[in-house]
């Protein structure tokens, strides 16, 4: 068995790096961190270095600026309270004892690597829930294909060129997922935590999920189902644990906030009724349908920003253009909602997956999506990350559903492989047309 795995991970390395590869040529934006965002990196981190970490009560300054002086008197007005240190941490780290240009060279691989990791561990996740009696083509091509997915959608391409810290929870989330399910409850409390840390809001969604679980089914006398939602299913306690050790970094982010808000005034940052969208003031929230543009992968308008406001349909090329990239984000729509039906088919097929780790997320993503209506519309970029799962395991069971369904055929086979091949063409098309600002 850990051949098996040994041989998919060194797969799931080839195919990370022909698709970099592939992408640093063709792609216009690359596939390194785009200059505005290593330079709010830099602001970040170097904010820290020269005022100390603990000068903002660990919050520091959320700003493009180039050559500018980042003495703390010059930014006391405007420090950014909606992240701390601890969302940057592993790039604090890099700009602290090795430079700015270590960071510039190496900050970019640290978000890759988790991508990558994250990638791995879902789709280990994926065939190591699914207890059906499998043959050695579906253990091999089933995480395969969703890993694939998994790092060559748009969402996930959006993270490796301007990573959000909501990679590192999702990497920590996953890994304490598996810490769980390996009996190692302790370190599945840290990673839990650890998560909790890199990003405050997405630990709160977490824990109200697992206590909305718990809730639920006391309500409907059915307490002893809880091991089924929870990965550490041994006791009760552990699972209060799991909701505890999900909170506490949030405590300690409220905490630090209130010693920031008492400390500094006119400090930068938007407040929640402002990220719902009903501050009376939001011109960037689009409503539902403004927080579901994520479903085609990017923006209609980057069908239309290189034109300059001067869109002349009798130019031929200008007209391609516009209908072909239309159609493209148009047909990234249908396949994500096709893959929205496959994660109906996952409750379904592998349903421990879709309870344990399939189910928190697309609570979590539900609720930034249709709560956060204003901070989904304006952040196109960063929410729809954890899309990026959902879709991956979502089309990758739609495929393997069609797949048994003909008893795994060569005709089957034979017809799915060119659709599969050109819903990943698609990605990689549309991942091609992400702007400049995401």
């Amino acid at each position: 068995m850990s051949n098996k795995i040994y041989t998919r991970f060194f797969v799931y390395i080839v195919i990370w790096q022909l698709y970099l590869s592939f992408m640093s040529i063709y792609a216009p934006l690359g596939t390194d961190w785009l200059s505005w965002h290593f330079q709010r990196i830099y602001n970040f981190s170097e904010y820290l270095k020269i005022n100390g970490y603990l000068s903002s009560y660990g919050f520091s300054i959320w700003s493009k600026c180039e050559g500018c002086s980042l003495d703390s008197e010059n930014w006391i007005e405007k420090i950014y309270l909606s992240i701390n240190f601890f969302s940057f941490f592993p790039h604090i780290i890099i700009n602290d004892f090795f430079g700015s240009d270590n960071l510039k060279l190496y900050g970019h691989v640290v978000d890759k690597s988790t991508i990558f990791l994250s990638g791995c561990l879902i789709s280990e996740l994926l065939i190591k829930l699914y207890r059906k009696k499998r043959n050695k083509f579906y253990n091999f091509i089933l995480p395969i294909l969703c890993f694939t997915f998994f790092i060559l959608n748009p969402w996930t391409y959006r993270m490796i060129i301007a990573g959000w810290w909501l990679i590192y929870f999702l990497l920590f989330f996953l890994l304490g997922i598996l810490m769980f399910l390996n009996k190692k409850n302790k370190l599945g409390f840290f990673c839990f935590f650890v998560a909790g840390c890199f990003d405050y809001q997405s630990s709160v969604g977490m824990a109200f999920f697992y206590t909305f679980v718990l809730l639920i089914l006391f309500f409907k006398n059915k307490i002893n189902f809880y091991n089924e939602f929870f990965p550490n299913a041994q006791n009760k306690l552990s699972n209060y644990i799991i909701i505890i050790s999900l909170m506490l970094p949030v405590f300690i982010f409220f905490s630090l906030r209130m010693g920031a808000s008492s400390g500094i005034e006119n400090s930068s940052g938007s407040f929640l009724l402002m990220r719902v969208g009903i501050s009376g003031d939001d011109i960037y929230n689009g409503g539902i349908l403004g927080a579901l543009q994520f479903l085609g992968g990017n923006r209609i308008t980057q069908c239309f920003i290189n034109f300059e406001k001067q869109i002349n349909l009798d130019n031929l090329s200008n007209t391609i253009f516009i209908y072909n990239c239309a159609l493209s984000l148009l047909s990234m729509v249908i396949v994500s909602l096709i893959s929205i039906i496959g994660l109906f088919f996952l409750h379904i097929k592998n349903n421990i997956f879709f309870k344990i780790v399939a189910l928190p997320i697309l609570f979590l993503f539900l609720s930034y999506t249709f709560l956060l209506q204003q901070s989904s519309s304006a952040h196109l970029m960063g929410y729809s990350y954890f899309f990026s799962v959902l879709f991956s395991v979502g089309i990758t069971t739609i495929i393997f559903k069609i797949l048994e369904k003909y008893n795994f055929s060569l005709i089957s086979i034979f017809l799915v492989t060119p659709i599969t091949l050109g819903v990943i063409l698609l990605c990689i098309r549309v991942s091609m047309l992400t702007g400049v600002n995401g």
